[in-house]
């Protein structure tokens, strides 16, 4: 999840779409909630908290709660109107007389509020999120609010715990024969001996570290030369020191491109199931992103990401029963 602008025109999914899919949650299993009857709206619940992810000034809802807005955002970027709040207010607009809102900010967020709610869409706040907060009891309720299905949380927990345990989903690509770069799994924790033994074993001359759990933004990487590790040996004992609350990580040459820069990213999104664009994402310059011209890159990339998306299809359930995801974002290094 990267904060950079996208200039492309926003796809927008049909009503007749949205009701279709409202109707598979509006049958799931619930707790005290109403499920018809004259007046029935559906109680959809937003976990928010997203202050890099703006929309164009001007665009914001009139009725942007004040609760919601960023303001003095010094970690953030973009001002004080997000995508997550705004995707709840838009929803709410369109569909009036089909969906109640509840939008939540990360403290809002308790098992028994979540239970309201026929089901509760995850645009930010989750467990990861929760543990930045350094609140053990906070990240305990947030971690059970996930795992209970009478919390009807989307993603699911499995599905979730698919995609946030990043071995899960990579090995089974690999399986399936998507190309992968070469990775070393470490799931039992960092060992500075036995990673250094294996990477000596690969002949990399630089490799790249980072945690495979819970993290993002490149928290906990660390990369460099071989011979450097092996000549000071408290390079990755210290890093081991400083990561010694993560399990599993990915250890990975450590590759550029010809040109001598990192490698860029083409994102493929997926809505409701289907291909729906790709975006182009520059690996140095912060601005340079722009919708994927079409040409062989855009396709070679749409294809690995639909052979991808095959997969996540395995992955997805609600209720247990497999379902097509609302919208998927699938990057692809070019």
């Amino acid at each position: 999840m990267v904060a950079k602008k996208t200039a492309m025109k926003k796809p927008v999914m049909k009503a007749k779409k949205v009701t279709a899919m409202t109707k598979k949650f509006a049958k799931a299993k619930v707790s005290k909630v109403s499920a018809g009857g004259k007046g029935f709206k559906i109680k959809i619940g937003i976990l928010t908290g997203k202050n890099f992810d703006p929309i164009p000034v001007g665009t914001q809802d009139p009725k942007y709660p004040d609760k919601f807005k960023f303001k003095n955002n010094r970690e953030g970027w973009g001002g004080q109107f997000h995508i997550d709040v705004s995707v709840g207010l838009k929803m709410a607009a369109l569909h009036p007389d089909l969906f109640e809102i509840d939008l939540m900010t990360g403290k809002d967020i308790t098992q028994a509020r979540l239970k309201k709610n026929h089901v509760n869409m995850n645009f930010w706040y989750d467990v990861g999120v929760a543990m930045l907060q350094k609140d053990k009891k906070h990240t305990k309720e947030v971690m059970a609010a996930h795992k209970n299905p009478d919390c009807r949380m989307w993603p699911s927990w499995e599905y979730y715990d698919w995609v946030l345990y990043k071995p899960n989903y990579m090995k089974q690509c690999i399986k399936a024969g998507i190309p992968m770069i070469d990775t070393i799994f470490i799931e039992d924790g960092f060992d500075p001996k036995n990673v250094l033994k294996q990477v000596q074993a690969k002949k990399w001359d630089k490799f790249f570290v980072k945690p495979a759990h819970y993290t993002f933004f490149g928290a906990g990487a660390i990369h460099g030369k071989t011979q450097d590790f092996i000549d000071n040996p408290s390079l990755l004992a210290n890093y081991a020191k400083e990561n010694k609350s993560m399990k599993a990580f990915l250890v990975q040459p450590y590759t550029l491109k010809p040109n001598g820069k990192v490698f860029d990213e083409v994102r493929n999104f997926f809505i409701d199931g289907e291909w729906a664009y790709s975006v182009y994402t520059d690996g140095t310059d912060y601005e340079g992103v722009y919708e994927q011209p079409p040409g062989a890159v855009k396709d070679a990339c749409k294809e690995i990401a639909c052979r991808c998306y095959k997969e996540v299809l395995k992955a997805a359930k609600w209720q247990g029963k497999p379902i097509k995801t609302l919208m998927n974002r699938i990057d692809v290094g070019v």
